[in-house]
This record gives structure tokens, C-alpha cells and sequence, in this order.
């Protein structure tokens, strides 16, 4: 028996090489693609690595599907092996071309535009060989996509074992015989494993015989028990919840919320694809009850589609297009068309579930109508309107002198402009900084820059602002003064009798001295106030200022110092915290805290 295990493990060696082998001819380009990715992907985890290295593993691994899709499609069509390899010259061309737009796009923007690409691209691999098959091809259709479905969960579930057992191993490694494992090592092991492993795997599953799936008719009893027990259910609950959600916005006369959409994505996802995975049963004599299911839910599915539409819409207006309000909506609109187009013919064909959205997924991501296009249009023009508004377009280019808008205006206008410089750079916004000397450090300095170069601020008298001393603890020279006053938070300070407070007056420009509830000091706010515009201007000009309390702008101690004057009693109000507010017709204050106030009864004049 020992004698016979070598053997058997060198036969299973030779098997698994072999079929390795032949997965490596049948896809040499998908192979190549995941390798280079593996390698980039070790490579970039390094810190001190360039991005290029991250731009190589998105191109590569976006390789993977591209090169399948066009594998299979070759195959169908039983193209001659020189056409193959024009085949995937093309796509080695079109990957070359993606990595060098990877260098140009914004890191903001490549996330999407990866995501974007990997779905359309997963979606054509599902598609592409049933592109030229005439008549009804569904059941094959069908049986294919079943077939990839489960290999990748299978693939997926090997790659997940290995890692987990490989880097199991390296931990040991580490602990019991002190070889220094570097942390980098696991997520390094794992892209080798997700990226050279799980395609190898992967592919090996991948049916070739299209006239063999036509004429299979097998259905997991499995399958059908997890569709009509789980996915079925959980349609109806998710019906429900948006059905009495329509009722409560129709009653209410409310704007529906923009977290609808997520609702209405999970139904129409987990809706669609509970209906592709029972397809079959739908040919079967006790599945009729499938094609009333199907007209169901579409017809269902129909005002919860208008109602993404109607909240994308509102924001729309309110902000413009971005990438995400664009696909949203046109997500929306492909599940109102497709709905419609399924309740009315009643079709049982599936193929053009996948094909349509593969199609929407490359219209939106190329051309003067792609999602990209489209949003950086609509935020140049929201941009320019609200500039022309306010006064800082006069003839289509900013002004000479830096010109002052309210700051709700300035606050969308930034926001626009953090938008474009984020997503499709600074170029995008005219001018550009004439200011390169020194490049910026990072998209915020980037945004200030451009803002600058539009010569536009908020008004500063619009927006709050909090004025603190630098030093706010130490000694109190209480030279020259009787009493002193400590602010414990409280309503006042009993004093002879008589209750002794620090308050604003009624238009914020002053702060008051009562005693007893009589005024008998004050002092004006006019310095503070005008040193909190004088410093909110230096910072709107820097296109950052800050806004609220969350960011105070520090002055020193004796600034933060005021002298109250009356007829019998003087004071000095060593103020911590002065906040400041549009009162009336400008800046005044709002509220404030001291740390001590000194009093002295007598000549008046300090």
C-alpha cells in the first residue's frame, strides 16, 4: 500500500499539471493576465511603490474577463487560430490604451471607473457566446451561466481554503521558529492566490460543449428549494416595504428619500436574478405558476422604479449630475424599460437581461454621453451659474478683484469645484492656477488653489465663527483691581447682595456688565468682531476658510481682553471663547465664556 501511494500521488500530479496545461492553451491570454496582475499586485502592496503599479494590477485584472469573453466568443464562432491572436492582439491594444487613461484619471474617479468596467466586462462574458445564435437559446443560455455561476463559487471556495491554510502555515512558520514573517506577506499570498490560483481553477470549469448544454435538462433540487423558499420571500417582503412606502409618499405629499434607491436596487437584483435562476421550471407542467410570478413582479416593480427616479431627479436639480445620480437614473430607466417590455410580451428569453445591461454599461462609460462626460458638463455649467450670479463672471472670465458672494453660493460653488478638481482635475475648471511653481501637496491644497484663481470668498459676515485665546490657562494679574470673577458656568456671582453678570446686548455688539440686573459697564466688540472678518477674509482668499466652531481661529490672549467702563464700577473680561454670528445687517456676537473678570469700584477709565 506505501509502496502505492508515490505512485498515485505522481499520477494526480501528472493530471493536474495536464489539465493546467490545457487550460493555459484554451485561455493563454486570460492566464498571462492574471499572472501579471498577481505580480503587480505583490509589487504595489509595497508603500514606497508608484501608483503605476496599482494602475498595472486594475488593467491586468480587468484583462481577465476581457480575454474570457473574447476566448469564448472565438470559440463559438469558430474562428481559425489566427484570428485568435488578432483577437487578442486587439485586446492587448485596447489594455495598453486603459493604462495609459489610469495615469491621466483622477484617483478619485478610478475606483468608479474600475467598478464600472468590471461589471460591464463580467456582464459581456455572460453574453458574448450567445451574440450571433439564432432562435431561442435560452435553455443553453441558461445552463452556461449555471455552469460559470457555480465554478466561480467552487474556485472561490478552493482559493479561500488554500489562503487560509498557506497562511495558517506562515503564522507557524513565524511563532514556533522566529523566521520573521512580514504582515505584507498574508495580503500578498492572497493576491497570488485570487490572481494566478482561482483563474486556473476557474477556467478549467468553463463548458465548452454549447451543443451538450442545450440538450442538458438537469436542475439542482437545491437550487430550486433556495429560489422558491428564499429568493421568492424576500422579493414579497421587499414589495411590500416599498408598496406602503409609495402609499405613505402619496398620502403625505413627501419628495420620496434618496435612500429608496438602495431598496429598489437590492429588489430589483435579488427580484432578477431569483427569476433567472428558476428559469427553467418555467417549461416544466407544474411551472406555470413561474410566468404569473414573473408578470407579477414586474408590474410590481414598475412605481418603485419611478420613485428612484423621482428622488434622483430632485437631487439633480438641487446639485447636478454626477456619476452616481447618471447611472442610478439610468439604471432606473433600463428596469422601467425592461419591466414593460417583459409584462407586455410575456417572453420567456433571458438573454436580453445581461445584453442590455452589458450594452448600458458601455454607452455610459465612453463618449459625450457617458456618465463621465455628462457630470463633468453639468457641474461646469451649475458651476457658472452660480458665479454669473453672483456677480463674478462679467464677461464669461473672473473678475480682476476678488468679488464676495454668500456663502451658501460660495459653499456650492466650492463644492462644484471640489467635485471637477477630484474627479477630472484642475484643468477641468478654467483658469487653472497660473501658480506652479510649487505643486500642490494634495486635492485640497488643489481645490484652495482654484478657488483663489476664481477670485471669489464667501462674505464673512455670513457664516459663524469662534474666536479662542492661544493661551487658555495661566496666572491672572489681578493688580489694580478688588474683586475677581471666575466663570464656573453659572447664571452670576452673588455680590453684596446683588447679582453680578456678563451679557450681550440685544444687537451683539456689546457685552454688558449687570449688577443686580442694572447695566453699569460696557464694552464694545467692534475690535473682535473686525479682527474675525480681517482673518476670515486672509482665509476665504486661500479658498479654505473655516466655518463653524469646529475650527476656532486662535488670537493672542491680550486680544481676547476687553475693558468695561461705567459711571462707579470698571472691568476687565479675560474672554476664552468669543463666537460670532450674523446678527441683523452683520457680524456680532453670539455667545461667549472668560476665564476671569476683574472688578473695581471707582473712577471710571482703566
Amino acid at each position: 500500500m506505501s509502496r502505492r501511494l508515490p505512485g498515485l500521488f505522481l499520477a494526480s500530479l501528472r493530471r493536474l499539471l495536464s489539465g493546467a496545461a490545457a487550460t493555459a492553451r484554451r485561455f493563454p491570454a486570460v492566464v498571462a493576465s492574471g499572472a501579471v496582475a498577481g505580480v503587480a499586485a505583490v509589487v504595489a502592496l509595497d508603500p514606497d511603490t508608484a501608483p503605476r503599479w496599482w494602475h498595472l494590477w486594475r488593467v491586468a485584472s480587468l484583462g481577465i474577463p476581457l480575454f474570457v469573453a473574447i476566448a469564448l466568443h472565438c470559440e463559438r464562432a469558430s474562428v481559425p487560430a489566427t484570428g485568435r491572436w488578432i483577437a487578442r492582439g486587439l485586446g492587448l491594444a485596447g489594455l495598453v490604451v486603459l493604462h495609459l487613461l489610469f495615469e491621466r484619471w483622477e484617483d478619485a474617479s478610478i475606483p468608479q471607473r474600475y467598478g464600472h468596467l468590471s461589471a460591464t466586462l463580467h456582464l459581456a462574458v455572460a453574453v458574448v457566446p450567445y451574440l450571433a445564435t439564432k432562435g431561442d437559446e435560452s435553455h443553453g443560455f441558461w445552463q452556461f451561466n449555471r455552469a460559470l455561476f457555480f465554478r466561480f463559487l467552487l474556485a472561490t471556495l478552493y482559493a479561500g481554503v488554500i489562503f487560509l491554510g498557506l497562511a495558517v502555515a506562515l503564522a507557524a512558520i513565524d511563532n514556533l521558529f522566529g523566521v520573521d514573517i512580514e504582515d505584507v506577506s498574508y495580503p500578498r499570498l492572497w493576491m497570488i492566490v485570487a490572481f494566478v490560483f482561482h483563474p486556473l481553477f476557474f477556467l478549467a470549469g468553463v463548458p465548452s460543449d454549447f451543443a451538450a448544454l442545450a440538450r442538458d435538462r438537469s436542475y439542482p433540487v437545491g437550487l430550486r428549494v433556495f429560489c422558491v423558499y428564499v429568493m421568492l420571500p424576500l422579493v414579497a417582503v421587499y414589495v411590500a416595504i416599498l408598496t406602503a412606502y409609495m402609499a405613505k409618499v402619496l398620502v403625505t405629499g413627501t419628495w420620496p428619500s434618496g435612500w429608496i434607491s438602495y431598496l429598489v436596487s437590492s429588489l430589483a437584483v435579488v427580484g432578477i436574478f431569483s427569476l433567472l435562476m428558476i428559469h427553467p421550471e418555467r417549461r416544466t407542467r407544474e411551472g406555470g405558476w413561474i410566468d404569473v410570478y414573473a408578470l407579477a413582479f414586474w408590474v410590481a416593480i414598475l412605481p418603485s422604479a419611478a420613485m428612484v427616479l423621482m428622488a434622483v431627479w430632485q437631487r439633480i436639480g438641487q446639485y447636478g449630475v454626477t456619476e452616481r445620480r447618471y447611472l442610478l437614473a439610468g439604471l432606473a430607466v433600463w428596469l422601467v424599460g425592461i419591466a414593460v417590455c417583459a409584462a407586455a410580451t410575456r417572453t420567456r428569453r433571458i438573454r436580453f437581461i445581461p445584453l442590455s445591461l452589458t450594452v448600458f454599461g458601455v454607452l455610459s462609460f465612453v463618449g459625450p454621453w457617458s456618465a463621465y462626460a455628462v457630470a463633468e458638463r453639468s457641474q461646469l455649467a451649475r458651476l457658472s451659474g452660480i458665479l454669473t450670479e453672483g456677480g463674478v463672471l462679467p464677461d464669461g472670465r473672473p473678475s480682476a478683484e476678488t468679488v464676495e458672494i454668500p456663502l451658501a453660493a460660495w459653499t456650492e460653488a466650492r463644492a462644484a469645484v471640489e467635485y471637477l478638481v477630484r474627479h477630472h482635475g484642475a484643468e477641468s475648471v478654467a483658469p487653472v492656477p497660473a501658480d506652479t511653481a510649487a505643486p500642490p501637496q494634495d486635492a485640497t491644497e488643489e481645490v484652495a488653489r482654484t478657488m483663489a484663481a476664481l477670485r471669489v470668498r464667501p462674505a464673512v459676515d455670513d457664516h459663524p465663527a469662534r474666536l479662542t485665546a492661544s493661551q487658555g490657562t495661566g496666572p491672572v494679574s489681578v493688580a489694580g483691581f478688588d474683586l475677581v470673577v471666575f466663570d464656573d458656568g453659572s447664571e452670576g456671582h452673588v455680590m453684596d447682595g446683588d447679582t453680578v453678570r456678563f451679557v450681550l446686548t440685544d444687537d451683539g455688539l456689546e457685552i454688558v456688565m449687570e449688577l443686580g440686573g442694572d447695566p453699569v459697564a460696557r464694552a464694545s466688540l467692534a475690535p473682535l468682531i473686525d479682527r474675525a472678518r480681517q482673518m476670515r477674509a486672509r482665509a476665504a482668499e486661500d479658498g479654505v476658510p473655516a466655518i463653524g466652531e469646529d475650527e476656532p481661529m486662535e488670537i493672542a490672549p491680550d486680544e481676547m481682553t476687553l475693558d468695561l467702563s461705567g459711571d462707579v464700577w470698571t472691568a476687565r473680561l479675560l474672554l476664552e471663547t468669543l463666537d460670532l454670528a450674523r446678527v441683523g445687517p452683520r457680524m456680532a456676537g453670539a455667545g461667549f465664556r472668560f476665564r476671569a473678570a476683574l472688578l473695581r469700584r471707582g473712577d471710571a477709565g482703566l
